[in-house]
């Protein structure tokens, strides 16, 4: 389980949760605009921040697997659908060089992004991501910020729970020999359905408790106190996609 806040006092986890919602949307905005040099920064500067909040890269990278090999078909669709010079002479390889590179751009900036977004999910208290999107939220007008703060903390909340229960019924499925039905979709159905069901019966439990417990939106907000550490957080990431920007 990688995904979900994991406690700790490094300095990443005492950062203010608005300096993180903040840099995760630089970094997201300025990753649109590097090129391979600032990838490669982005991305060792990602697994250096992992590492700093003791969070093991590669075992973040191992959580992610599904993820990486999304990012490979991304990769060949690109490389098979973009005109361009042919790696290999061959017709059965079809892949150009300008179509692998533009998928290798875009697979890096949507790696780069879900690594900061998992460091920001790791080291910040869920509690603390709805006080701070209510806090971004609150200018804006025609906007309910806390039933839409709300809404983002219990995702937040909820992505561990279900990823937790699909582990569950994967080693219940396995221990049943499932796997060795032939059938793809049969084990995909295995899964999904009783998946599906376990998710709406918890989000149902949830809802209930919530009314029992008389849950309303005037509720006591987040006491900032943002210290010298964060605005020089805030300076270092700045600074930061100001440099990928110069190098890409």
């Amino acid at each position: 389980m990688i995904i979900g806040f994991h406690s700790g006092r490094t300095v990443v986890h005492r950062v203010d949760a608005r300096i993180k919602l903040a840099a995760l949307a630089l970094f997201s905005l300025v990753s649109l605009r590097t090129g391979f040099p600032g990838l490669g920064l982005a991305l060792a500067a990602a697994l250096v921040l992992l590492a700093a909040a003791r969070c093991s890269p590669l075992h973040c990278l191992r959580g992610l697997k599904w993820y990486l090999v999304l990012l490979g078909c991304i990769v060949a669709a690109r490389a098979v659908t973009t005109p361009g010079e042919p790696v290999v002479a061959h017709p059965w390889l079809p892949g150009t060089r300008q179509g692998l590179e533009a998928g290798l751009v875009l697979a890096g900036r949507l790696l780069v992004i879900a690594l900061f977004g998992l460091l920001v999910t790791v080291t910040t208290r869920p509690s603390h991501i709805r006080a701070a999107v209510e806090w971004y939220l609150r200018p804006i007008p025609f906007i309910p910020q806390q039933q839409v703060a709300t809404m983002i903390g219990l995702l937040v909340r909820f992505i561990p729970v279900i990823l937790a229960q699909s582990a569950e019924l994967d080693d219940a499925l396995r221990a049943r020999a499932i796997e060795q039905r032939r059938n793809p979709l049969r084990r995909i159905t295995h899964l999904g359905m009783p998946l599906l069901r376990r998710t709406f019966v918890t989000a149902d439990r949830l809802a209930s408790a919530m009314e029992a417990r008389c849950y309303g939106m005037e509720r006591t907000g987040h006491q900032w106190r943002t210290g010298t550490g964060d605005w020089a957080a805030l300076g270092l990431v700045t600074g930061f996609c100001a440099l990928l920007l110069a190098i890409s």
